[in-house]
């Protein structure tokens, strides 16, 4: 058995970015062996093991052999003699295929270390195209290495055109796109991600972002130098957009996310306009949850602010309207409920149109 760090952590090290995940992969070696040995497999069908200490993953080398549509359908061989190589000329990226041993010493088969100085993304080998998640990924790492300058080669470009053109694209899990989608989210200069799938044409995955997608760029590269703000970015990227809800069913976006979008975009549909319909907003503000969790609004009021959508006085007359309206009381005695919140209404609307004016 011979083991050997392999991708992300080698390619960070590397670049000085700091990591705190390690991937390693074990030649010479067999399933009955990693389980004799103490590791626990990830899966029923998936060559890939929990060490018994570090929970770090140890996946068998191997060879993949495309079976079906997707980034599923695909069939292990992981016997003994897979060398290190064909291992790693099964992944993604030369500058992700990199290994390094026990004492050291890095393997480089297909030159991801001159990549890494040229600041290069470029395919491994023609397996890439088997797997339509990577056009995904490869969008990702454009945005991740964005301030290291990292350009996508002119041939792997041709390759993700082609992929992009090719309907396996359709059969990707939601989830997955979801993921490499956050990851890219929480990343600075997030806007490289999008601009990406663009340049490909895979940006039509990601239903009604193509018709909104020039203004809402402009908003989201006002955020590339935050990092972590996945609600936000999601919001702008996805503002006055007709097909919002139909994508975030379709890839998985958590309720969290999605609620804050929604939140994001009805606020931004008032502030737009010049006059405000108090009924249309205290509606809307019962429909947001506003009076049980006032969270998203003062935040997507924040977000206004930082892109600069609207002045900051403009922000201290709507949260002093909101303020109010989170004092309003009514008497309550003999009343019945439906009376008690029909009173509550009116009182509300009262304070919208002392202040309306002002917002």
């Amino acid at each position: 058995m011979k083991i050997f760090l392999v991708g992300g952590a080698i390619r960070d090290e590397l670049l000085g970015i700091p990591f705190s995940e390690k991937d390693w992969v074990v030649i010479n070696s067999s399933h009955k062996e990693m389980i004799k040995r103490g590791f626990k497999q990830v899966g029923k069908n998936f060559p890939v093991y929990l060490h018994p200490k570090t929970k770090e993953e140890y996946a068998l080398a191997r060879k993949e052999i495309k079976t079906g549509k997707g980034h599923k359908n695909f069939s292990f061989n992981t016997k003994s003699n897979i060398s290190l190589n064909e291992d790693l000329k099964r992944r993604d990226i030369t500058i992700n295929a990199i290994a390094k041993d026990e004492s050291g010493k890095l393997y480089d088969p297909f030159g991801g270390i001159k990549d890494l100085k040229n600041r290069r993304i470029k395919i491994v080998s023609k397996a890439f195209s088997e797997d339509p998640l990577r056009l995904f990924r490869v969008a990702r790492f454009k945005s991740k290495l964005a301030d290291f300058n990292f350009s996508i080669s002119k041939d792997s470009l041709k390759v993700l055109k082609k992929m992009s053109l090719n309907n396996e694209i359709n059969f990707l899990s939601g989830e997955r796109i979801w993921d490499e989608t956050q990851k890219a989210l929480g990343y600075k200069n997030s806007s490289k991600y999008f601009t990406t799938l663009k340049k490909v044409g895979a940006l039509k995955y990601f239903d009604g972002l193509e018709k909104i997608y020039s203004k809402n760029l402009k908003f989201l590269k006002r955020m590339d130098n935050e990092r972590n703000m996945v609600l936000e970015k999601w919001a702008i990227i996805n503002l006055n957009s007709n097909y919002a809800k139909i994508l975030e069913r379709k890839i998985r976006v958590p309720n969290k996310i999605s609620n804050f979008r929604k939140t994001f975009n009805e606020l931004f549909q008032f502030i737009k306009k010049k006059n405000v319909d108090e009924k249309k907003l205290l509606t809307s503000l019962n429909r947001m949850n506003f009076f049980r969790n006032e969270s998203n609004l003062l935040n997507s009021l924040d977000l206004f602010q930082k892109l600069k959508i609207i002045s900051s006085q403009r922000i201290k007359n709507w949260k002093s309207l909101l303020k109010e309206l989170k004092k309003v009381k009514v008497k309550v005695s003999g009343l019945v409920a439906e009376e008690i919140k029909e009173k509550i209404f009116h009182e509300r609307l009262k304070v919208i149109q002392d202040k309306k004016n002002d917002l």
